[in-house]
C-alpha cells in the first residue's frame, strides 16, 4: 500500500525536504566527558558524548567502537540515543550505527519504543512515528519502521508491522511482502474546508417601500 503522505487525501502543500544529504568531505567532530581506549583489542568507550558532522549529530549517554574509526566500523551507542538530521529526529535506548568511508550508512536503532520526529512546513502538525526497531538510512533518506510501527501526522495515522517512510519525498509504503496488515485512518476535514462545500444561501434582497398615495383633486 502506497500514500503519497499521510494528509494527501485533504489535497495539503508538500512539504519541503527537511534532511540533508550526508557529505563525506565534512569533518566529523566528537565531543565527551570521559574516553577509555582499550588498545590490546583497539576499543574505544566514551561517555555523555556527541558526535557531528555537519547538519547530522549523535547523541548519547555511552558509545563503543572496534575499530575507533570512522573509515570501517561499527559504533554501540546506548542510554538516551538521540540521531538529528537537520529539522528530523530519532530517539531510542540503543542504536548500531555503521560508519564507511567517513559518513554514516545505517542506523539500526532499538527501544520501547523507539521514536521518530520530522516537523512540516506551515501550520500543519509534524509527522510522528513509533516502532520496536527503526532503520535508518541517511544517505537515501529513509525510514523504516519495524514491531508495532505507527506513523502520523495527528488527525491522520497508518498502523502495521512494518512502515517505510521517505523522509524528502514525505511517502509512506505500509504492508506488502511479510509486513502483515496495514490499518490506516484518514481524518476529514474541518467543516467547511472540505470540497464541494455547499457556499450558504444570499440573503433575499429587500422589498421596495410602497409608493405614496396621490393627493385628492379639489
Amino acid at each position: 500500500m502506497l500514500l503519497a503522505g499521510l494528509g494527501s487525501a485533504q489535497a495539503q502543500p508538500a512539504a519541503p525536504p527537511l534532511v540533508v544529504m550526508p557529505d563525506a568531505t565534512l569533518p566529523i567532530d566528537l565531543d565527551a566527558e570521559y574516553s577509555e581506549l582499550d588498545r590490546r583489542n583497539n576499543r574505544l568507550v566514551f561517555r555523555q558524548l556527541q558526535v557531528r558532522q555537519g547538519p547530522l549529530s549523535i547523541s548519547a549517554d555511552e558509545a563503543s567502537a572496534s575499530p575507533a574509526d570512522f573509515v570501517a566500523s561499527r559504533w554501540t551507542f546506548t542510554g538516551n540515543v538521540v540521531i538529528r538530521n537537520a529539522e528530523a529526529e530519532v530517539r531510542a535506548a540503543k542504536a548500531e550505527l555503521d560508519f564507511r568511508d567517513n559518513l554514516l550508512r545505517k542506523a539500526v536503532l532499538r527501544g520501547s519504543p523507539a521514536t521518530f520526529r520530522q516537523p512540516r512546513t506551515g501550520q500543519r502538525l509534524p509527522t510522528d512515528g513509533r516502532a520496536d526497531v527503526l532503520e535508518y538510512d541517511p544517505v537515501a533518506g529513509s525510514l523504516r519502521l519495524l514491531g508495532n510501527a505507527r506513523l502520523t501526522d495527528g488527525p491522520n495515522e497508518v498502523n502495521g508491522e512494518r512502515i517505510d517512510y521517505d523522509l524528502r519525498r514525505e511517502v509512506v509504503s505500509a504492508g506488502g511482502g511479510t509486513g502483515g496488515p496495514v490499518r490506516v485512518r484518514i481524518a476529514p476535514p474541518p467543516p467547511g474546508k472540505g470540497k464541494g462545500t455547499a457556499s450558504p444561501a444570499p440573503s433575499p434582497a429587500p422589498a421596495p417601500a410602497p409608493a405614496p398615495a396621490p393627493e385628492p383633486t379639489p
